[in-house]
């Protein structure tokens, strides 16, 4: 029996788990304004995934991923977001969707749900008829809505209103199967067994009908993985234990990963969040000048309302002991003049204001 449970708890533990491609952002989903950004993840290079530890034990907390494109838009040409790669005019451009995977002239521009595939095929396919002069003000109008907080706020207020019966079925099922279970059998023997099994069906089973009737509301597009996660969820207790983490990954999808930081983070890590995301489109020389400062100017107003200013999140750090110059785009310092960023590459490094003091520890 402790060897059962044993196998079935370390089972358990890897479906906690997430994995998620390595330049998305993962955030831990409990009450609004009390998530957590995931800021370190296990990298597995080859596959070019992170994974994401979840909390195992109730109050179960889903991750959601927020996978913002790497393609850039401009009125002219779609950049696919490979370094190697050039632009691709829009008339020379074909857009196809096959499964997962966003493809353009036959290379793999952003993979994700079916939902999200399928919507920024219908912006790109948008942008490709529409003419040169129009394509600017669609551009504008795709990125308001990506960085629409509110909306993002409503979206997540639905899914914690209509998911609280998933959540507590789900949170229950690992009592039984953690507790109960072991206890029961530990004091009843095998007399334990068919109540404990049918339990575990029967949450199972509610498990299923609510994850069904929440994906089908929220991914109405993506049937194949709905009946996917739905025949897993049945057959096996341990994946109905995770199932709000499947309905959380892609909630969402489509948004900026800022506004997301907004509606689901405390404050001060929201404004760390997005200190750092805004450095890293201001002091990007691989990204298009004109899509990265329209996506900075939605960035931006979207801090605005926030209640930040968006000049302050770019100030020097704290100047720490010795340190002459630091990098704009990580925040690296040095107490050496060098010409770029140990740590990202970014060049040249700014060097610290004549009247800023250096930082102390208190003793």
């Amino acid at each position: 029996m402790l060897t059962l449970l044993a196998v079935v708890l370390l089972v358990y533990l890897f479906q906690c788990m997430c994995w998620a491609p390595a330049r998305a952002h993962v955030f831990s989903l409990s009450d609004p304004q009390r998530g957590r950004w995931k800021k370190h993840g296990f990298l597995w290079g080859a596959l070019q995934r992170r994974g994401y530890w979840a909390n195992p034990l109730p109050p179960l907390q889903p991750l959601v991923v927020v996978d913002w494109p790497a393609f850039q838009l401009t009125p002219e040409a779609v950049h696919t977001g490979s370094a190697s790669s050039e632009p691709v005019s829009w008339e020379q451009a074909v857009f196809s969707r096959v499964e997962g995977k966003l493809l353009c002239n036959g290379v793999k521009v952003f993979e994700g749900g079916a939902d999200q595939c399928k919507a920024y095929l219908e912006v790109l396919s948008r942008l490709q008829q529409a003419r040169v002069k129009d394509r600017k003000k669609l551009i504008q109008a795709w990125l308001r809505k990506a960085t629409d907080a509110e909306t993002a706020q409503e979206r997540l207020a639905s899914f914690s209103h209509k998911a609280i019966w998933l959540e507590l079925a789900a949170n229950l099922q690992f009592c039984i199967l953690f507790t109960t279970t072991p206890v029961a059998f530990y004091r009843f023997g095998g007399k334990a067994l068919w109540p404990t099994l049918a339990a575990v069906l029967a949450i199972s089973i509610f498990i299923t009908w609510q994850f069904w009737r929440l994906h089908r509301k929220f991914f109405p597009a993506d049937g194949d993985a709905r009946f996917k996660s739905l025949f897993s969820i049945l057959l096996s207790p341990i994946n109905a234990v995770r199932a709000a983490d499947s309905l959380a990954r892609d909630l969402f999808a489509g948004f900026h990963p800022v506004a997301v930081a907004h509606v689901v983070c405390r404050r001060a890590e929201f404004e760390s969040f997005a200190g750092e995301q805004l450095r890293t489109i201001k002091f990007d020389h691989s990204a298009d000048a004109g899509y990265a400062g329209q996506v900075q100017h939605s960035l931006e107003a979207l801090l605005q309302k926030a209640g930040l200013e968006p000049s302050h999140l770019l100030d020097a750090p704290k100047r720490e002991d010795h340190c002459v110059s630091y990098c704009p785009r990580c925040l690296a310092q040095y107490t050496k003049a060098r010409g770029d960023c140990a740590d990202c590459g970014f060049s040249p490094l700014h060097a610290f204001p004549e009247e800023q003091g250096i930082a102390t520890s208190p003793n």
